[in-house]
């Protein structure tokens, strides 16, 4: 069993970039920490706070050390560069604005190189972050956020002035969110892991906001109800990983107004609570922007992006309003990953991007001027886990038949031990993703792809191990051998470990999906959320039992061949489904096909998982029939 829970655990967190996802966040909180408050270090080429001067100077020697030391990436080499870049300046006593300037250029690379996810997924609270700041912040930082707190003269480096507009301009949300995050080392500001995800993007929207006057917050959203500027500001990556000074130079001063108004505002850009669409249409515009650029890397990277950050964690939503829809959507991205790829005509391409975010807008339309309905929810509800949870109580019922018609009743504490790990280490995941650090879609998909190809793979030696004992000579040699012999603890812990496979793959998913649903329904619907979960868990229970009861009834030679002929088909239902997610990750390539798809039996209308699929068919084929034609001959 501890094989298998490395396995995962490799598996998890070491699954590409996201592996290095938080040792990059300190790297970034670092970089912003440098490009807000180098200025008040060094003015004219000369030191003027030789204290925050020799803290500067650390952090850029950690800055270079730590970009040394990060995994390969496609921007690396720029990663290092910039990083040295910035020691020199630091050294040289150089500009501030070409400080900040150098920062800005390293963070957008790190966030780009390492896919990280600098999104909140709902709409921060401000009034949330408002009380969470009364409660946590105020004794350093006081009431009012200017840095003059109780506790404020005892410490060093003194508390950050929120209201500071100087620092206001230099600093980002995704900058503020990691800070309250990991704190700052070597001072008194620690991280708020016991906050949830959500709770600490609330506050950092709120000490976001406090800075700009309110004139300034009301000419940006006059400039909003005009439709004047702000098109490329009225989006969740940029608005979070952008300063005010970089939107000031960009857009020009109505540029600072938006995002004044909108990091006060959050509701106008992230809706009620469906930002996910949002940053998808906005992520694929970027994608677009970076396949036009000939960056086709990048453009690959966002499109993923897009999909698995932005339309996955709504598709069972927005498939309980409109159907249809969702399904083009899907095949509309599907088409969009497969011409970058083939490096299509920048023409074709953008076509092919404008369409689909079309369907993007009309589905934000769609989900944002409607709450599903207590019935709707009810549908979503059972869908979720009867889906998510099929295959997992196939596996699982025909393994405890298997062990219960071979009289290894004693077995069955190993299966249960297996179950019992994923769930715990599934929880374990869940927890640490929603307060330790952020897991990305393309994360997820690997891990639910590397993790249905190998249950694949044991589900097929499985099956040709039971279908080889259904011959004659070789069911006389294996009833004598002693069953026992034959399912020795090894095998036990086998079985265990495919339970595992088996259940975990499926509850860090069916978690998020529920999520979701819960932020798409409104009060009068949420009951009926857990009304459908308890109704799905009941047929998923029924259905195990039923296989428990009508498959231990066939005589023992009977049952072998039928549960060998199951282990085969549900090998390659795994395998449709393990390949289907590393197409969605971006690590395997797809080639559409017109063919039905039909998701629970792992089928996809795409060239490789169905070529893959029907090679493992015929093996299994072939197998049986040598099998068959072998018991034939006498013994």
């Amino acid at each position: 069993m501890r094989f298998f829970l490395i396995f995962f655990l490799g598996l998890f967190f070491g699954a590409g970039p996201a592996s290095a996802a938080q040792p990059v966040q300190q790297l970034l909180q670092l970089v912003d920490y440098v490009g807000v408050d180098y200025g008040g270090a060094v003015s004219a080429g000369a030191v003027s706070n030789e204290a925050e001067y020799e803290e500067m100077a650390d952090f850029v020697a950690t800055i270079r050390a730590a970009s040394e030391a990060l995994p390969a990436a496609a921007a690396s080499d720029r990663i290092r560069a910039n990083a040295r870049r910035l020691e020199t300046l630091v050294a040289a006593k150089g500009d501030p604005a070409e400080v900040s300037r150098v920062a800005a250029e390293l963070r957008g690379d790190l966030i780009d190189a390492y896919e990280l996810a600098v999104v909140p997924r709902k709409s921060p609270d401000l009034q949330l972050g408002g009380r969470l700041f009364a409660d946590n912040c105020t004794s350093c930082h006081g009431a009012g956020g200017e840095g003059n707190g109780p506790l404020a003269a005892t410490l060093t480096p003194p508390p950050t002035d929120f209201t500071d507009r100087a620092r206001y301009r230099e600093r980002t949300l995704f900058g503020l969110y990691n800070t309250i995050t990991h704190g700052v080392q070597g001072t008194e500001m620690k991280g708020f892991t016991q906050l949830s995800d959500a709770q600490r993007w609330s506050l950092a929207f709120y000490v976001g906001q406090l800075a700009p006057p309110a004139e300034q917050k009301a000419a940006g959203e006059a400039l909003l109800l005009k439709g004047e500027q702000g098109g490329e500001l009225f989006d969740a990556r940029r608005l979070t990983t952008m300063t005010p000074a970089d939107a000031e130079a960009r857009f020009g001063e109505q540029g600072g107004q938006i995002m004044a108004y909108l990091r006060g505002h959050p509701l106008s850009l992230f809706g009620q609570g469906e930002s996910s669409l949002a940053f998808a249409r906005h992520t694929l515009a970027e994608s677009l922007a970076a396949y036009r650029a000939g960056r086709v890397e990048q453009a690959q990277r966002l499109a993923v992006s897009a999909y698995l950050d932005g339309v996955e964690p709504v598709e069972g939503n927005l498939d309980a309003v409109d159907a249809a829809l969702r399904r083009q959507v899907e095949s509309g991205m599907t088409g969009y990953r497969g011409m970058l790829k083939k490096g299509e005509p920048v023409a074709a391409v953008a076509a092919q991007a404008e369409g689909v975010s079309a369907l993007l807008k009309q589905a934000e339309g769609v989900l944002g001027s409607t709450r599903l309905s207590p019935g709707a929810a009810f549908v979503s509800s059972m869908v979720i886990l009867l889906r998510e949870g099929l295959e997992a109580i196939l596996v699982i019922a025909a393994l405890a038949a298997f062990l219960i018609k071979t009289g290894r009743r004693d077995g069955l504490r190993y299966l249960y031990a297996g179950i019992l790990a994923a769930l715990g280490l599934g929880g374990v995941t869940w927890v640490l993703s929603s307060y330790v650090f952020q897991i990305g879609g393309a994360g997820r998909e690997l891990t639910e792809g590397f993790a249905a190809l190998f249950a694949a793979v044991m589900l097929f030696y499985v099956g040709f191990w039971i279908n080889s004992k259904t011959g004659v000579a070789k069911w006389k040699a294996f009833i004598e051998g002693s069953i026992k012999k034959a399912l020795g603890r090894g095998s036990l812990w086998g079985l265990a470990g495919l339970a595992f496979i088996a259940v975990y793959r499926e509850f860090f998913e069916t978690v998020l999906f529920y999520q979701s649903l819960w932020l798409q329904t409104g009060e009068e619907g949420r009951g009926m959320i857990f009304t459908a979960f308890l109704v799905a868990a009941a047929l998923l229970a029924l259905l195990g039992w039923m296989i428990l009861r009508y498959s231990t009834r066939l005589p023992l030679r009977q049952f072998f061949s039928v549960t060998g002929v199951f282990m085969f088909a549900l090998a390659i239902v795994f395998t449709g489904k393990g390949i289907a997610a590393l197409q969605e990750a971006g690590k395997i390539p797809v080639n559409p096909i017109d063919f039905p798809r039909i998701d629970l039996l792992g089928i996809y209308p795409n060239i490789e998982g169905l070529v893959v699929q029907l090679l493992l068919a015929v093996i299994a084929v072939l197998m049986l029939l040598r099998e068959r034609n072998s018991g034939r001959r006498p013994a």
